[in-house]
């Protein structure tokens, strides 16, 4: 069977259906009628082990492949040397004497599991931690002064063995002791604790203690084939199997997230005990001598006291580094959050919270630009809502200048306005943009906090100073931008622009009216707009200032002639938009542009259309438009109308002899002599 055969359900729960599975047969072996104490049975589960292990790697496919080899292989040893000491005197008739070869199959077990958890630990912390294995050390040391006491040295020195004998009864704790020495240091880093990782400690602490307890026992000649041993050696075969078929074991190789180390309680704890162990054995050992146990009770309540004042150090260290931490947490997001006012206060409360915890109440009041009085609260999970104008008041005068204020008890208005709930005391901190109160910070808590904490807050108060300041600057600075760019734009622009209020007096006018009307701008503003316009186009300009579309912002057109300096008469296009109502103009804008040229490029046009390019008289278009109008009017009038044709001989003979000027000129003089003749109403065409 492949790991795609089996389903993702499937993949996840073998490890319980083999764990349950072991546990049945366990059972059987210790309490079975037929089966109790079976080597056959006891091989068996040995044999799953290191099986277990090969079908975790087959379905977790772990990338620290070489770790988990040794540890198969170490697993298999186990097996091996489990099957030489039960199967071959119970199967085979054979006797096992001490030493065996067994005990050499055991013996290898070690340094082939020692082998692989260190590789299993280096994939755990890529980087050196000096910290954590001086820890690591410590325990080892004081646990395996146990061993050496009560297990190795009484091996060593017992009477009646041979020097191999002794050398492979000793040997059996001191691999327990370096098996020891990976677990401690496994157990003291910063790695992810997964179900596997536990499952695998669970399994090297059923082995030691089960081998310290056999030592112990043949030492004392106490054992007898107690079947609670092999339990304890089935639990380690059979727990670390499990280890490998559960998802996690992946993540025994996962670097830690977090490279500190930290004292906690605990481990604090056992350092400690593990100090003592060496005057503890001492101490039992002089029961009889009352200045030796008074001399080392002394010396250990001396070395507790320094470890606790040692850990008060650290603590308040560890307590420091967190503070900054969460400072320069708070910071980065105030940095990243400065290009709004309301990010910034998004990123005040996250902060405020990352020095306080989530359990705090955070709130930030802020007045608003327009109207420093009108103070607006704001929370994680709420809009912003206004607060009442005497409990801003209160707010600010409990702040008298100050920087930090502590108010306990709340008052009852101050916690009803920014709902604080049941809030007992909080912490008011000044938000200020360019030296003005900007705001308050207001940190509710049900106690009291640290002058740690509070002047934790004083630092995010003032990094919320900065941000805040910054906001501003940057507000201004961009508004100083948009201005400079708007003059550059009006003064460089060929329109004028002209804003006008409601009595048609000149507010604004653009440098433009310099280049081309000729003025300058202080001689066009605080004037009536109408005094340059033509007498006809005075009403008209009095009809947009009465016009109901003031409230109105579409733009309308008109022609004006408007008057130069110099006096000429210039033909202008105004469109004029009604922004009376908008607090950022409060005018009517005209803007206009000089159609001069273009008027009289259309007139021109308009009259080469229907006029003689050469003698100025109407030609056939004209001619035949002013006959229809005649016709029109005598029919209506009973009116007679005449035409007259003339016709000029010989002109082809002055173009051919003369040239086509001097027949053009001929033409011209004839013109004016016809038009000389006839009346004002009369068409020469």
């Amino acid at each position: 069977m492949s790991p795609a055969a089996l389903t993702h359900p499937q993949r996840r729960t073998v490890w319980a259906w083999y764990l349950g599975a072991m546990a049945v047969l366990t059972v059987a072996y210790v309490f079975g009628p037929w089966v109790k104490g079976n080597a056959a049975l006891i091989n068996f589960i040995g044999f799953t082990s290191p099986v277990a292990i090969g079908i975790g790697m087959w379905i977790n496919k772990p990338r620290a492949r070489l770790a988990w080899l040794l540890l198969l292989f170490g697993q298999a040893l186990y097996f091996a040397g489990d099957f030489y000491t039960y199967s071959y005197p119970q199967l085979l008739g054979g006797q096992v004497g001490f030493p065996s070869a067994g005990d050499a199959v055991y013996l290898s077990v070690y340094p082939v599991l020692v082998a692989g958890l260190l590789l299993l630990l280096r994939r755990r912390n890529p980087f050196p931690d000096r910290a954590a294995g001086i820890d690591a050390l410590i325990l080892t040391l004081g646990f395996s002064l146990l061993s050496f006491t009560f297990l190795i040295s009484p091996n060593v020195h017992a009477s009646g063995l041979s020097f191999l004998a002794k050398a492979v009864s000793a040997a059996y704790p001191f691999g327990d002791v370096l098996v020891l020495a990976v677990v401690i240091r496994l157990a003291v880093d910063a790695g992810k604790r997964a179900p596997a990782f536990y499952l695998l400690a669970s399994s090297i602490v059923a082995l030691l203690v089960t081998d310290c307890a056999y030592n112990y026992a043949l030492l004392k000649n106490a054992y007898h084939h107690q079947l609670v041993f092999d339990v304890g050696w089935i639990a380690y075969l059979v727990l670390w199997g499990t280890a490998a078929l559960h998802p996690s074991m992946r993540t025994l190789e996962e670097p830690a997230l977090d490279s500190r180390t930290r004292l906690t309680r605990s481990r604090l704890v056992l350092l400690a005990i593990a100090c003592l162990i060496a005057p503890g054995i001492r101490f039992a050992d002089n029961l009889h001598n009352v200045d030796h146990m008074i001399v080392l009770g002394c010396s250990a309540i001396l070395f507790l006291l320094v470890v606790a004042r040692m850990a008060g150090l650290v603590r308040q260290e560890e307590r420091a580094t967190d503070r900054e931490f969460a400072l320069r947490r708070a910071g980065a997001k105030l940095v990243a959050a400065s290009a709004g006012q309301e990010r910034i206060t998004a990123a005040v409360i996250a902060a405020a919270h990352e020095v306080v915890g989530a359990d705090a109440t955070v709130r930030v009041v802020l007045s608003t630009p327009d109207d420093p009085l009108a103070l607006t609260a704001s929370s994680a999970s709420e809009p912003p809502w206004p607060v009442p104008a005497d409990v801003g008041s209160q707010m600010i005068e409990a702040m008298s200048g100050e920087e930090l204020v502590t108010v306990a008890p709340v008052p009852a208005a101050v916690r009803s306005a920014l709902r604080l709930d049941d809030a007992e005391a909080a912490v008011l901190l000044r938000l200020s943009a360019r030296t003005e109160l900007r705001g308050v910070l207001v940190v509710a808590t049900t106690d009291e906090l640290s002058r740690d904490t509070q002047s934790s807050l004083g630092s995010v108060a003032a990094q919320v100073s900065l941000a805040l300041d910054a906001a501003s600057l940057a507000d201004d600075l961009h508004r100083r931008k948009s201005e400079a760019r708007f003059r550059s734009l009006v003064a460089h622009s060929s329109d004028l622009i002209t804003v006008l209020d409601a009595d048609g007096v000149v507010t604004y006018q653009s440098p433009s009216v310099e280049r081309i009307l000729g003025y300058r701008p202080s001689e066009i503003e605080g004037a009536k707009f109408d005094r340059l316009l033509a007498a006809p186009d005075r009403p008209r300009l009095a009809q947009v200032l009465e016009h109901d579309g003031l409230r109105s912002r579409d733009a309308h057109s008109m022609e004006c002639t408007i008057k130069h300096a110099d006096g000429r008469w210039l033909q202008l296009e105004v469109r004029h938009t009604h922004l009376l109502h908008d607090e950022t103009v409060r005018g009517i804008v005209l803007n206009s542009r000089d159609v001069s040229e273009r008027r009289a490029f259309e007139d021109q046009l308009a009259h080469q259309a229907f006029h003689d390019p050469v003698t100025g008289l109407a030609n056939r278009a004209l001619f035949v438009d002013r006959v229809q109008q005649s016709l029109h009017r005598a029919k209506r009038d009973g009116e007679l109308i005449g035409v007259m044709f003339i016709d000029l001989d010989d002109f082809k003979t002055v173009n051919d002899s003369l040239g086509h000027p001097a027949g053009d000129e001929l033409l011209i003089r004839i013109s004016e002599r016809l038009c000389a003749c006839v009346r004002t109403g009369d068409t020469v065409a």
